[in-house]
């Protein structure tokens, strides 16, 4: 046989690579693990989102329903305020007025110098004069269905009101005067129109709240009614109907 070489192996802490690899490492060596060394860790590139018209869109619309969501909680909120200075206004207005104010009565045979006063719980108007003879009365503003300016002219001339004239214009009676100032006679104006509209309201409410009442109570009338003749129709046999018909034809 023919002599062989001998092989020597040499010893290496070089992890063996397949063929090919050796180039690649030559190339980019931060690929491979180094013996010496701890793998090398790679930095990660995180990507930037650029913005978009989509998300600016996206968030506008997010925004808009945040708006209107915070809108509707706050609107009962806000209504409640406003109820409450409405109310606040309404009562330093009616305190005003229950102070009394001197007017002039106007009647077909003339003028009487009265004092008009609102009641202390706002539901009616006192006048009484002041000398002479005796002239007094109360309104009640439950009943009162205007309360505007006195005008002056015919179908063929337009109206204008008279210079601090107004009245009162109630069911059963209509009541003139005339005010010291123009600033006056608004004042009253508007607070007895305001006070007269509620009151009106209020009228309303009640009357539903009478009827409501009362057709509750002939429905519990009737649900009683049935109550009772189903008791008795269960102690009643087949040969006791007729004396219940006829009891019950009686009662009408």
């Amino acid at each position: 046989p023919l002599p062989t070489a001998a092989t020597t192996v040499v010893p290496t802490s070089e992890p063996l690579l397949p063929v090919g690899m050796d180039a690649l490492k030559a190339v980019c060596p931060c690929l491979f693990p180094d013996a010496a060394n701890e793998p090398k860790k790679l930095m990660e590139l995180t990507p930037c989102k650029g913005s978009t018209s989509d998300d600016d869109m996206s968030n506008s619309s997010i925004g808009g329903r945040a708006q209107g969501l915070l809108g509707m909680a706050m609107a009962p909120v806000a209504k409640f305020q406003q109820r409450r200075a409405d109310d606040a206004l309404r009562k330093e207005r009616a305190a005003a007025l229950m102070e009394g104010t001197n007017m002039r009565l106007l009647q077909s045979r003339g003028s009487t110098p009265v004092r008009i006063a609102l009641s202390r719980d706002s539901a009616m108007v006192t006048y009484q004069s002041l000398d002479g003879p005796s002239e007094s009365g109360v309104i009640s503003l439950a009943i009162v269905r205007e309360v505007k300016p006195v005008v002056v002219g015919g179908i063929l001339r337009s109206q204008t009101p008279v210079p601090m004239q107004w009245m009162i214009v109630a069911d059963d009676e209509t009541l003139r005067l005339e005010a010291p100032t123009e600033s006056l006679k608004e004042q009253w104006m508007t607070t007895l129109h305001d006070l007269a509209k509620r009151q009106a309201e209020a009228k309303v409410q009640r009357k539903m709240g009478y009827t409501r009442k009362k057709l509750h109570d002939l429905d519990e009338r009737k649900k009683e009614a049935e109550r009772r003749k189903a008791e008795v129709l269960k102690t009643c046999g087949s040969g006791g109907m007729k004396h219940t018909a006829a009891a019950m034809m009686n009662r009408r």
